[in-house]
């Protein structure tokens, strides 16, 4: 499932509110992500995180969820 935050917060707010709903990753894209053509991706249970890019989203996502 995914849900897409819609509403205009600060990012430890989006995060406070996907921790609530028990999510594990969150894919965090912003304007100096696509500037650069990468995502973030944090893992939710261990509060680590690390850039991708763009076109190299799945492979990583899929890897976190098998966990």
């Amino acid at each position: 499932n995914t849900e897409v935050y819609l509403e205009t917060a600060k990012l430890d707010k989006q995060l406070q509110y996907a921790s609530r709903k028990e999510f594990r990753v969150a894919l965090i894209a912003g304007e100096s992500e696509f500037a650069n053509s990468v995502v973030q991706i944090k893992d939710l249970s261990t509060r680590q995180s690390h850039t991708v890019p763009i076109d190299n989203v799945v492979t990583p996502i899929k890897e976190l969820l098998k966990n």
